[in-house]
């Protein structure tokens, strides 16, 4: 087993999917996957395309949007290393993408097609439930996310996000939640207004010392708690594409 196969298993095994299954186990589909490369801008899949491979981020980020037929973006989720993309058009009946994904940084992906995985899935079925217990995560979170967009304050909407694209990066040490490099545009097209406003309420929130504001990303000093005050007491729900280290 060469260093490339065996770098390949480690990010397998770093996911949800795949996390306890043997290196043994996983390197046949580690050999058959292929690396794809994306600059910043490029598109890994647009709306439409056939969904026959999911995607392991090894390096960079890429986010999903669409685009409404007013020409606006709604941006739904930013991905980082370790993350999945693409179960749920995999999985799906018809097989195709509702959401386009491209690259914000240049990003490296381990390509999984469908070929090899769906025989690999025929052999794992404890696999196939980890993938079902995935795609509920996502559409519980997906009840929860219009809940909250559509009675909460712009501060607590903005957090909710925040929160989100915390959970695609590394904690530092010291316990803080750190977002990847974001505009405030495309924070706004994330909870559905206007860039002015996306930065009034997060000078708000900076001023407040919620959120600190530091080379482009924001930093939430004490993630936790803010995990627990904007889900009302309750846990919010483990997104599938939670890193390894955080899921409880």
């Amino acid at each position: 087993m060469g260093s490339s196969d065996l770098d390949r298993i480690s990010l397998l095994l770093g996911t949800y999917l795949f996390q306890g299954l043997s290196p043994a186990e996983l390197e046949p589909l580690a050999r058959s996957a292929t690396t794809r490369h994306a600059a910043r801008g490029e598109y890994v899949h647009h709306v439409g395309d056939p969904a026959d491979e999911i995607y392991l981020v090894a390096a960079g980020q890429l986010k999903d949007s669409i685009v409404t037929e007013e020409g606006d973006e709604l941006v739904h989720t930013f991905y980082g290393p370790g993350m999945l993309i693409g179960e749920p058009g995999f999985f799906a009946t018809e097989r195709n993408r509702v959401m386009a994904v491209v690259a914000v940084e240049p990003t490296t992906l381990l390509v999984l097609g469908r070929d090899s995985l769906e025989p690999f899935l025929q052999r794992h079925p404890r696999v196939v439930t980890r993938a079902l217990e995935g795609l509920a995560s996502v559409a519980r979170n997906q009840t929860l996310l219009i809940a909250t967009l559509s009675r909460r304050t712009l501060q607590e909407r903005l957090l909710f996000r925040l929160v989100e694209l915390a959970d695609s990066n590394s904690p530092r040490d010291d316990g803080a939640g750190v977002t990847p490099k974001i505009s405030q545009s495309t924070l706004a097209a994330m909870v559905g207004v206007t860039r002015e406003n996306v930065n009034r309420a997060l000078g708000s929130l900076a001023g407040d010392g919620v959120i600190r504001i530091e080379a482009g990303a924001y930093v939430l000093p004490d993630l936790e708690r803010l995990r627990a005050e904007i889900s009302n007491g309750s846990p919010m729900l483990i997104r599938r594409n939670r890193r390894i280290e955080f899921e409880v």
